[in-house]
């Protein structure tokens, strides 16, 4: 491992500013203004910390087939765990490498996330509990296939539960049972004498749906936000067939 693998992960570097000393344009209205503001006051700070993790991922990438105590070796032997900066290197290793593994039918488990449960290893690399040594996770799906595979399934799921017919109209199936749900815009909320002072307190209309207050779930539930079910009615036999629905 390079040398100076903290500064290039964990340090941004000083950028070029157009003022030498770093003045971002703050002039003092007038000279007694000059008392209250502090020594620093006008200059932006040159250094700052950044998080660029991809050059561990290409070095640990690289150390495949080697023993994984001599590569954490090699890294520990740059990276002083006792420095709360370069610590923060020494705490990102497991997200590219499961260092505590079992191999169960071919698939690499994650023992070190037994407390959430026995699950097949995410990480990219592995080391093999036999061997010790640092393998490729070939089980490794990448978090756009993931991600895509969740919003597939999410979608599947929502439209056992849920489907828009129209902007004001939607059908939603609850207690399996299926209903229309008349859709309106959030009506603006009544302030109070507490509220305009506290900016708190404020109420909102309770949806038909769920019978309670509507906020953020609307989302989730109606597909956008500032909207709530203003009324709902039992579908009936024929729109059920229409619509290739079916009550449980």
């Amino acid at each position: 491992m390079r040398p100076d693998m903290a500064k290039v992960i964990v340090e941004r570097p000083r950028p070029q500013p157009k003022d030498p000393r770093g003045r971002d344009g703050r002039r003092f209205r007038d000279v007694s203004d000059a008392a209250f503001l502090p020594m620093k006051a006008g200059y932006r700070d040159l250094k700052s910390l950044n998080e660029n993790l991809r050059p561990l991922a290409r070095y640990l990438a690289r150390q495949v087939g080697r023993p994984w105590d001599a590569v954490y070796r090699d890294i520990r032997a740059v990276i002083d765990g006792r420095n709360a900066i370069q610590n923060h290197i020494l705490q990102h290793v497991p997200d590219f490498v499961a260092t505590h593994t079992r191999v169960v039918d071919g698939q690499v488990i994650d023992v070190s996330a037994q407390l959430l449960g026995v699950r097949r290893a995410s990480q990219a690399l592995y080391v093999h509990p036999r061997t010790g040594l640092l393998l490729r996770n070939g089980g490794t799906v990448s978090w756009r296939a993931r991600y895509r595979q969740s919003m597939e399934e999410k979608n599947d799921k929502r439209a056992n539960v849920w489907r828009e017919l129209s902007p004001a109209l939607q059908l939603h199936r609850l207690n399996d049972v299926w209903y229309a749900v008349t859709i309106a815009a959030m009506p603006p909320s009544p302030a109070t004498a507490w509220d305009a002072a506290r900016r708190c307190n404020v109420t909102q209309p309770t949806g038909v749906v769920r019978r309670r207050t509507v906020d953020a779930e609307a989302i989730d539930r109606f597909g956008r936000a500032g909207v709530y079910a203003a009324s709902k009615r039992q579908l009936g036999a024929r729109e059920l067939r229409a619509f290739g629905l079916q009550n449980r």
